[in-house]
């Protein structure tokens, strides 16, 4: 059966694109764009897109592609098409927000150019329902990614696993579970798949050999494997040697270079803290850590947004800290995943905080707006696995795109000029 192409609010739109106001069936070509397709690569203009079954059907160098015989073509004047951004890192659930206050975030963080996210811990329950829904092209919502999570029993003593237990006893419900060596892991590891997570988020409180196992059997079980980039007392390079796919948090990495790190998560962030000066970006442990990741695949979820957020000084020492250390990864080939660790909210800002974590990679990390395109959209991609479907603007994949008007190429911040949003080859207008 086709994909129904639904064109929406088109009449608030310039009458130069010549799009029909009304549903179309079958095929949408759009002639006249300037194409970032989010493989690093420069942008290229006069390029026509060719979308059919929701799919990318082809990508022509000009605008003179064949049209076939009764599809709608849409003239974007050169405006940018760029992939649909992925926030690698949100939470969703766990706080007292109704499901119809998640369900408004959503669609406003899909006008606002996010068609997919992957949540890093919360109530399963409500995100399986909720990523049931934003399968479908016609819901009005980014698609979700989520996680099962692991940590020490002393951490289920945080007041937001209560929230994110869905009335549960916290460390004791499917998909967040207390960790110990007398634990039976591949009981844990598949209950947790069993909600419907695509990855494990391995949090905190856990000694290198439970995260190196715990690892091999999510793996084992075919999910991904998302930890934070310190386990305390874990270090940075031991979560790296255990195989995990991608490590969040930048500021996180100042435990490697640490003669005793930190406990436990609630000592690192209330009592002894992380001693940044025992990891210079420029030293050995640093360096060692980068060489590493670096062999072993891994990516790294920056989440500067977070970060600066908690530490609006431009001259205090651990944004400093945090965002050298980052750009110390991108210059020796790490691998940059864009997420914020705080989704944003409608009542309070006009776009999705995506748009400010690309700002921060190229304002302080020396990401070219393509390559802080890349990490939002590819490298998104990779995080979940989907890579080969989402990502990239190329024929084959899902047609998942922002229109822009105007080349971010040139200036990062007109990423935020969000004209559309394609989500399978459904059409929304940004208000």
């Amino acid at each position: 059966m086709r994909i129904w192409v639904t064109l929406l609010f088109i009449a608030a739109w310039p009458a130069a694109l010549l799009v029909p106001q009304q549903q179309t069936r079958g095929v949408l070509v759009m002639r006249d764009a300037n194409l970032i397709d989010g493989r690093g690569t420069p942008a290229r203009p006069h390029v026509t897109i060719v979308i059919a079954e929701g799919r990318i059907e082809a990508v022509h160098g000009s605008t003179l592609g064949n049209v076939p015989p009764g599809a709608t073509v849409w003239d974007l004047n050169g405006r940018t098409v760029i992939p649909g951004l992925f926030d690698s890192h949100v939470h969703l659930t766990g706080g007292p927000q109704a499901k119809a206050v998640i369900e408004k975030w959503l669609r406003w963080g899909l006008l606002g150019g996010v068609t997919s996210v992957r949540d890093m811990g919360g109530d399963a329950v409500q995100l399986a329902e909720l990523a049931r829904r934003a399968a479908e092209p016609a819901h009005a919502s980014p698609r979700i990614y989520f996680s099962t999570l692991v940590a020490g029993p002393q951490w289920f003593r945080d007041p937001r696993a209560k929230g994110a237990s869905h009335g549960g006893v916290p460390g004791e419900v499917a998909w967040m579970r207390a960790v110990t060596p007398q634990s039976n892991i591949p009981e844990i590891i598949s209950a947790g798949k069993a909600t419907g997570a695509t990855g494990l988020k391995i949090y905190a409180d856990l000694m290198p050999r439970l995260v190196g196992e715990l690892t091999q059997e999510a793996h084992r079980r075919g999910l991904r494997v998302w930890s934070h980039a310190a386990i305390f007392p874990t270090r940075p390079s031991e979560v790296v040697k255990a195989g995990v796919d991608v490590v969040s948090h930048s500021v996180y990495l100042g435990v490697e270079g640490m003669a005793k790190p930190p406990e436990s998560y609630e000592q690192a962030r209330r009592g002894a803290g992380i001693d940044y000066s025992s990891s210079p970006v420029e030293g050995p442990a640093i360096t060692a850590l980068f060489q590493l990741m670096r062999e072993r695949g891994t990516l790294l979820d920056e989440t500067l947004f977070v970060t600066h957020l908690g530490h609006t000084d431009e001259s205090d020492p651990i944004w400093r800290w945090t965002r050298q250390v980052t750009k110390r990864a991108y210059k020796l080939g790490i691998p940059l995943v864009a997420g914020t660790d705080s989704f944003g909210n409608p009542e309070k800002q006009p776009m999705p905080n995506i748009h400010a974590e690309m700002e921060l990679l190229v304002a302080n990390c020396g990401l070219t707006p393509v390559e802080a395109i890349e990490a939002a959209t590819y490298e998104g991609a990779r995080a979940v696995g989907v890579e080969a479907s989402y990502g990239t603007v190329q024929a084959g994949k899902i047609a998942d795109l922002v229109i822009l008007n105007g080349d971010p190429s040139g200036d990062i911040r007109r990423t935020r000029a969000v004209v559309a949003v394609v989500k399978a080859g459904v059409v929304y207008q940004h208000p």
